[in-house]
């Protein structure tokens, strides 16, 4: 097993990331890669259909997409990976229940020479 770090101190790593459901001391994680399919249909509490992964046609027809922000979210992070870039770890629990990373996880869906994400997975 790689670094044990805690929530607050992944939250701290990025500026846009604040979460009080992980971002505390008591939450821990370790870096690894998983398959990206692994992350899709796992149950998420936060999710407009249950599930971790929203398709870009889910995104596109929701109601809080009313000025492309999740669409822009997700086609701005799909061109930057299809260009060679990288994105931040997703975060996910035990269970592989996604903390943060709904746009990213949509991003990499729609590529499928990506196979495997980085995550911070609780322990």
């Amino acid at each position: 097993m790689g670094e044990v770090l805690t929530g607050k101190a992944i939250c701290s790593q990025y500026s846009d990331l604040q979460n009080d459901a992980f971002g505390t001391d008591d939450h821990q994680f370790v870096l690894t890669t998983i398959a990206k399919e692994a992350l899709y249909d796992v149950p998420c509490t936060f999710s407009n259909n249950g599930k971790n992964l929203i398709t870009y046609k889910e995104w596109a027809n929701d109601p809080e997409n009313y000025d492309d922000y999740h669409t822009d979210n997700v086609k701005q992070m799909f061109d930057h990976l299809h260009e060679g870039g990288k994105l931040p770890p997703m975060i996910v629990g035990k269970d592989l229940s996604l903390y943060d990373g709904q746009h990213r996880l949509t991003a990499y869906s729609l590529l499928p020479e990506i196979k495997e994400v980085t995550v911070y997975k609780e322990v």
